[in-house]
């Protein structure tokens, strides 16, 4: 247990951490948001919806594939993603050249460093808080599936979650053995290895990129059918097409994402998070 000094001087650590990220994504980030007055945000993945319907396009078919499979139960239990990356801005090719072997490359790496280290240190109690008390007992990252030019390969994301993770809770391995789908598929992955039932209580499945959400959702039944009794899935990304966006849903909606800015709060959305006033 941290004395109080020591939590001051953490929270006032904290805060010049965030200011940071701040100073390096807020000119062009858009955190992803879970409401909207008008209801046009799923409450999933912080997509665009009908605001007659509950969850957006993706998540209801996702929801519906998994129903039919007999496997809705062991969908992950949250999912929280960090920010918009909205098709060809800044965000986007951030996700897209940070795991290529480009002059820029290491920059966006840093940048990333930086999300998930909110998530993933600053913020890390504040996940716990939001899970029913049940703190993570492992973190596992999505390997690239077998069409992937980086299938067999160690998977850039892992190699920035490793250094944060590894000395709080174990890693849970998986093995593609697919290509990826847009669909729920569980088959895609397994374990690569045996895990103890306390290992596998509540494990963090980090990627870096959710469009349909289908390869984290299967990713996520894979496990709670390998004996997971909880998935939380944390994505640096939601991939926004604002052109689909406008045509299937509304321009109003497609310009309100476009308006969305940085914000600068707990990315697990806890209540009585202690940087919300620091």
């Amino acid at each position: 247990m941290l004395d109080s000094t020591l939590n001051l001087n953490l929270l006032a650590a904290y805060a010049r951490f965030e200011q940071s990220m701040g100073w390096r994504l807020g000119s062009y980030a858009k955190t992803v948001i879970y409401r909207s007055a008008k209801h046009h945000v799923c409450p999933t993945c912080g997509g665009p919806k009908r605001d007659s319907t509950s969850l957006c396009y993706s998540c209801t078919s996702l929801r519906q594939q998994a129903e039919a499979l007999g496997v809705a139960h062991l969908m992950a239990d949250r999912v929280r993603i960090a920010n918009y990356a909205i098709k060809f801005d800044q965000m986007y090719r951030v996700m897209d050249g940070y795991k290529r072997n480009r002059p820029e490359s290491k920059d966006y790496c840093e940048t990333l460093k930086y999300v998930l280290g909110d998530a993933l240190v600053v913020h890390w109690s504040c996940l716990t808080h939001t899970s029913d008390g049940v703190m993570p007992s492992a973190w596992a990252t999505i390997p690239s599936t077998t069409t992937s030019e980086r299938y067999g390969q160690p998977h850039p994301l892992n190699g920035l979650v490793s250094p944060m993770l590894n000395k709080t809770i174990p890693e849970v391995k998986l093995l593609a053995n697919e290509q990826k789908h847009r669909a729920i598929a569980p088959s895609t992955f397994s374990l690569d290895g045996s895990y103890s039932d306390e290992t596998l209580r509540h494990v963090l499945l980090i990627d870096d990129t959710w469009t349909s959400g289908g390869t984290a959702e299967s990713a996520s039944i894979m496990l709670k059918q390998s004996g997971a009794q909880r998935v939380t899935i944390y994505c640096l990304a939601r991939i926004i097409d604002l052109d689909y966006c406008s045509r299937m849903i509304g321009q109003s909606v497609s310009d309100g994402y476009k308006q969305l800015t940085y914000r600068n709060g707990c990315p697990w959305d806890y209540d009585q998070c202690p940087m919300r006033n620091k």
